[in-house]
């Protein structure tokens, strides 16, 4: 859900308090400012980089199967114009809801996932790794008439050289939850909302998560922040904390298309649309190359901040997970909306450096912030 091709930074605007910026105009009427570089704190984002770790978020979400085949290129069939390729490794790795469990785990959180897999052989290997890394999957059920949805991507290219995607085809399944399963559920996720420091709704359109049970982390979470990633029915899900919709995903919910590549009044319309029908404290969308577009509810500047990293781009497979698992784990250690959504800018701008599905670890975020020439101290 975070299409990237990095391209060079924005000119930066003169260093001005955040305070300065903000307006009590409506959204619409504003024009999107890029953040001062000098209102984040060094020390500040360190500190709440050492406090994600530990911190207990309840994730409920579609668990998908991101499978990678390689081959490396033998020759032009004769039944077709294709390339055949000679299989030399097959990975399966944790997908949707469960790379953004993945990213909450090595980040340092304590992820608690609620979510449903198939009684296969997909669904099994996607436990055992998370069990492996010592997470609870007792939230999680294996449902016999359920196919894992798995997501297999073709790389030709030899092993030490780089790998091109040749073909994906998708495995997909849709879940009709139990009335059984349905009040199962509803109980584990009002008890994991009671314990966890947040919630990140996860929903790829695959059945598992459903507006009435999350309604249980929404009517409970005693002002603790929810946060929603929704690939198709974003406003499905009103009271969240915040969300997390790349541009495509903000428009489409907002029933428009932003022909003006971004920018100005018409993304600042979306963002209102969608905040006003979510009824959210805070909007944060993420823009590939032109970075992050932060919308918040009390009516300040809509604040932009530029793309971390270069433009050495390996994989942009799952970074919307990151940015949603790092904006989330960020809140519940006492984040501000903009303190989260620069921490989330730099996770996000360093798995796209990943082959493949990948995460980010903690020390790497801490990495970032210290080699931040941008901060202050």
């Amino acid at each position: 859900m975070f299409g990237m091709t990095c391209a060079a930074k924005p000119s930066p605007l003169p260093a001005t308090p955040y305070s300065l910026l903000a307006t009590r105009l409506p959204h619409s009427l504003l024009a999107i400012v890029r953040y001062p570089p000098l209102v984040f704190s060094r020390s500040r984002l360190l500190q709440l980089a050492e406090e994600m770790k530990g911190k207990l978020v309840v994730v409920y979400g579609d668990i998908v199967a991101d499978r990678f085949v390689y081959g490396t290129p033998k020759r032009i069939s004769r039944e077709a114009p294709v390339l055949i390729l000679r299989q030399y490794r097959d990975d399966i790795l944790l997908g949707g809801g469960g790379n953004a469990i993945n990213n909450i785990h090595s980040l340092g959180g304590v992820p608690i996932p609620v979510s449903v897999v198939g009684d296969d052989a997909a669904g099994a290997m996607l436990i055992e790794k998370l069990t492996a890394q010592g997470i609870d999957c007792s939230g999680v059920l294996r449902v016999a008439r359920y196919q894992t949805p798995t997501k297999v991507r073709i790389l030709g290219g030899y092993p030490h050289a780089s790998r091109q995607q040749i073909v994906r085809y998708d495995i997909e399944d849709h879940l009709d939850v139990t009335d059984e399963e349905s009040d199962r559920f509803a109980w584990l996720l009002r008890d994991q909302m009671s314990i966890c420091h947040a919630a990140l709704i996860s929903d790829y359109g695959y059945g598992v998560v459903t507006p009435a049970l999350a309604a249980n982390l929404t009517g409970f979470s005693r002002r603790k922040p929810v946060t929603l990633d929704s690939r198709y029915d974003l406003l499905r899900y009103p009271d969240v904390t915040a969300a997390t919709p790349n541009e495509e995903e903000a428009a489409a919910a907002a029933g428009t298309s932003l022909f003006d590549n971004g920018e100005g009044e018409k993304l600042s319309r979306v963002a209102d649309t969608l905040q006003q029908a979510l009824d959210c404290e805070a909007l944060l969308i993420t823009r590939g190359s032109r970075g992050m577009a932060l919308f918040e509810k009390d009516g300040g500047a809509p604040l932009l901040i530029p793309v971390y990293g270069t433009d050495q781009v390996a994989d942009v497979t799952g970074a919307g997970d990151t940015v949603i698992a790092t904006f989330t784990l960020a809140l519940a250690a006492g984040a501000s909306y903009v303190e989260a959504a620069k921490i989330a800018n730099y996770g996000g701008g360093i798995v796209v450096m990943k082959m493949g599905t990948a995460t980010v670890s903690n020390d790497e975020l801490r990495h970032a912030i210290e080699r931040d020439e941008e901060l202050k101290e």
